[in-house]
């Protein structure tokens, strides 16, 4: 079980180990017979590898489970913070003409990353739509419905078979189709349109650090 916690910017840190402190859990999960120990987690941002070290709380009586403090930056199995992900994303999704490829080396570009594929952007993208495609609030009913895989599908348009079967095809092997990613898109940045997502630098990572905080107080889920 995770909980979130405020932290500062990983570039303010002095150097490239983070530790994620939270005194005021201390003495709650101490008195109740919790074990504190470290938990690590590797990001990459900046031209730097960070390890963020985490706070863990483990009980000692069966079947309780943990409880690990991480910044809201963080997505745990996830390489990158929070603020990068959305950065493509909106990136993407705002922009209709541009590919994903494109996004990619731009996010790349910004956030100092060696690597960041296309790829990454697209399962990113689709785990997103996911998420808060739950949230009736964000989806247009009359433009979009959930297919079998949770993904979204542009509802009233037909298809010869041929074309059905070729589609069918891509998602068989687990490829978007063009279809399907405008789809995504246009979610995507209804959503961060709705949250009023701030693009000056800044701005837009303290904005989403605030999106993950309270996307996961309200959903008890990680945005991606």
């Amino acid at each position: 079980m995770y909980t979130l916690a405020q932290a500062e910017l990983l570039e303010n840190c002095d150097d490239t180990i983070f530790i994620i402190a939270a005194p005021q859990l201390d003495e709650e999960y101490l008195n109740a017979g919790y074990k504190k120990s470290e938990r690590s987690y590797k990001l990459i941002y900046q031209y730097n590898e960070y390890t963020v070290l985490c706070s863990e709380y483990r009980s000692c009586k069966p079947g309780v489970s943990s409880v690990v403090v991480i910044p809201a930056y963080l997505i745990p199995r996830r390489p990158y913070p929070v603020q990068v992900y959305l950065y493509a994303i909106d990136l993407y999704s705002s922009n209709p003409a541009m590919g994903q490829r494109e996004a990619a080396e731009i996010t790349r570009k910004q956030f100092g990353l060696q690597h960041f594929a296309h790829t990454t952007l697209g399962r990113a993208l689709k785990a997103f739509v996911r998420n808060i495609e739950e949230a009736s609030e964000y989806r247009d009913d009359e433009t979009y419905e959930p297919d079998v895989e949770g993904s979204l599908q542009h509802a009233g348009r037909t298809k010869s078979n041929e074309a059905k079967q070729k589609s069918d095809t891509r998602k068989q092997c687990g490829i978007p189709t063009t279809q399907t990613t405008a789809s995504w898109r246009k979610l995507a940045a209804r959503f961060l349109e709705v949250k009023k997502i701030c693009r000056i630098p800044k701005q837009f990572i303290e904005a989403c650090f605030k999106l993950a905080k309270e996307w996961f107080n309200e959903f008890c889920r990680f945005l991606l």
